[in-house]
């Protein structure tokens, strides 16, 4: 070789050969292979188990909002009822009044004082069983009602897990593993 002048402005080094790489003997490649599959292979399943998850979350929510609506109707069909059996309790107290005001005016009695009174306690009677049948036709709807916000209570919480299923903790165990 011949010397470069000293004030040459770069210095010319010799070509060096590149290193070709070395080729993975097949136990490597197989080995190496077999777990990248492993691993797409359990991404999948973690992907699917959370999917599964939502479905099951999402039918309990439709079962907890489909049990509120029947907790619902029922709740109407107690407050509905409640007014027919108060009408009808009222219904039958006025017939008894109607009734006993008839044989003792059949009687001939003078409807002063007593008789009176007597007609107007079987009004108040008859009231008092209209409005204790519609006070316990209201409590039960009350109840239905309380049933119904318990499950949709528990139709947005089911909502919430299934918005909350994720499957990336699973699958970055996978690929730790």
């Amino acid at each position: 070789m011949h010397e470069l002048p000293k004030y040459a402005p770069f210095v010319v080094r010799p070509y060096r050969q590149r290193k070709e790489p070395e080729m993975c003997d097949p136990v490597t490649m197989v080995t190496m292979g077999t777990a990248a599959l492993s691993t797409a292979l359990d991404v999948t399943q973690q992907l699917q188990r959370a999917a599964q998850q939502r479905g099951e979350y999402a039918t309990l929510a439709a079962q907890q909002r489909f049990e509120a609506n029947v907790a619902e109707t029922r709740a109407r069909q107690e407050e509905e009822a409640g007014e027919a059996d108060a009408a009808q309790a009222r219904q039958k107290a006025s017939l008894l009044g109607g009734k006993n005001l008839a044989r003792l005016a059949a009687q001939g009695t003078d409807l002063w004082g007593s008789p009176i009174d007597v007609l107007g306690d079987v009004a108040a009677a008859g009231e008092g069983d209209a409005l204790s049948l519609g006070y316990e036709r209201m409590h039960n709807a009350w109840e239905h009602r309380v049933q119904g916000a318990r499950r949709q209570a528990q139709a947005r919480l089911y909502e919430t897990a299934a918005a909350n299923v994720d499957p990336t903790l699973g699958i970055v165990k996978s690929l730790l593993s």
